[in-house]
């Protein structure tokens, strides 16, 4: 993992062990994500998504990344109880306020 994300995590207090760096294209065709799976201080798998696209974020997306979720679950034999979405770009408020189960970070 290279310093800039290390950064990102740092600032936003994300703490994780056993993170490992997950290939997106082995779950879905966009380019603009990363995506990294550990486990928090509770012993909690978490799931973080980053995005760094500059378009704006929309519901629809946050449904695409539920999907992988469950993908990243079936492969890996886990239960993710967490979801951390890193963006850099605008984000739709509904997004934010119906996603009760997710945290949202920016990063600029």
């Amino acid at each position: 993992m290279d310093n800039k994300i290390s950064e990102i995590f740092s600032q936003n207090k994300i703490l994780l062990k056993n993170l490992k760096t997950l290939d997106f294209g082995e779950f879905s065709k966009k380019r603009t994500y990363k995506l990294f799976i550990g486990i928090d201080k509770n012993s909690l798998y978490t799931l973080v998504f980053m995005r760094e696209a500059k378009s704006k974020f929309i519901k629809k997306e946050l449904d695409e990344l539920v999907n992988i979720t469950k993908l990243v679950e079936t492969k890996f034999d886990t239960n993710i109880k967490k979801l951390i979405l890193l963006y850099r770009s605008q984000i739709c408020s509904k997004v934010i306020k119906n996603a009760t189960d997710w945290k949202f970070y920016a990063f600029m």
